[in-house]
């Protein structure tokens, strides 16, 4: 046997060796994974050769994907994982990873999105960093952990569609379908405040119905909720689609005019008187409301101008209802 052929049965045992090592050590990191860190959705971790690209990584992580060991290629490069990604998630991973690479992030640190065999979508987030640098500073091997996140967002996102839904809810009335008055009151200022900004005019109008105790003494509450159902319905087809029309409080109701004088305002309200005593309802008698008017072209204070507009209705009321005090 020359010594050639000694060399090469001597690095062929060494491979053999290191392959055998290499076989075990894994083995040994699996294990720590789920001994040491039995943490909620973790899938253990990578080991990646920068400049063969080979990953090493916890079988869990494919399986998670639905991928079986034989379905997992005997050498796999980066790209079994990054071809995976979510289009609009691919960009931004790719571009932390590159940073990193470049030494300008000291951890590359991503949550992204990643397609399953079954065409669903997991999310997993992902952390790790150049454990190895060449002497000209080049990446040479990187360690990580990848943990399956996808349960947590999914409840982080029905979460956040359970809150709006709720905030959605209390922004408006279940009786009259109008906002409800805390809903108003943050739609207010902020018109309040683009008038101050623009010097743009706004009108509130104040409305209450008239007599309404009696309906509900009479005919009963059921009766008087059909009834302030029917007023809701009546303000808000009257009213242009950038007004805002509120349930202030019992039987009062409240309309908020940007960019409308008083006049105009007024105009809108007696329109409104008139469509509701044309309206059916399910009491003997017909329907009316008083209602104040007041406009920020008098007062630039909000609180003082709701109570303008209060002192203005219940003027209405005291000098014969059924009708709209503006001034």
């Amino acid at each position: 046997m020359d010594t050639n052929d000694l060399v090469q049965q001597k690095l062929m045992a060494e491979i053999a060796y290191l392959q055998r090592l290499n076989k075990e050590l894994i083995n040994q990191i699996y294990e720590d994974d789920f001994s040491k860190f039995p943490w909620l959705g973790n899938l253990g971790q990578w080991f990646w050769d920068y400049p063969k690209n080979m990953v090493t990584f916890n079988p869990l992580k494919a399986s998670a994907l639905g991928y079986s060991h034989d379905e997992i290629p005997a050498e796999t490069g980066f790209e079994f994982f990054t071809e995976k990604l979510h289009p609009e998630d691919y960009a931004a991973v790719m571009d932390e990873m590159r940073a990193h690479l470049k030494g300008l992030v000291p951890v590359w640190e991503v949550k992204y999105r990643i397609q399953a065999k079954d065409g669903s979508w997991k999310v997993f987030y992902d952390r790790g960093k150049v454990t190895q640098w060449s002497d000209d500073h080049k990446p040479l091997f990187l360690v990580g952990n990848v943990f399956d996140v996808t349960d947590d967002e999914n409840q982080k996102r029905e979460l956040i569609q359970k809150s709006a839904f709720w905030r959605a809810q209390a922004q408006i009335d279940s009786l009259t379908k109008l906002y409800t008055r805390a809903a108003l009151e943050e739609k207010l200022s902020t018109i309040h405040q683009h008038s101050l900004q623009n010097q743009k005019n706004y009108s509130i109008l104040l409305l209450d119905i008239d007599h309404f105790k009696n309906i509900n003494d009479t005919y009963g509450h059921l009766v008087g909720d059909q009834v302030l159902n029917k007023v809701g319905a009546i303000l808000s087809s009257n009213v242009r689609e950038a007004d805002i029309v509120a349930r202030y409080g019992g039987e009062e109701f409240l309309i908020v005019f940007p960019n409308l004088e008083s006049e105009d305002a007024k105009q809108i309200g007696e329109r409104m008187q008139e469509n509701l005593k044309n309206t059916e309802l399910p009491i003997d008698s017909s329907l009316t409301f008083s209602a104040g008017i007041a406009s920020n072209i008098e007062i630039q204070d909000i609180k003082e101008l709701l109570e303008l507009a209060d002192v203005r209705l219940y003027r209405a009321k005291n000098t014969g209802r059924n009708r709209i005090v503006e001034a």
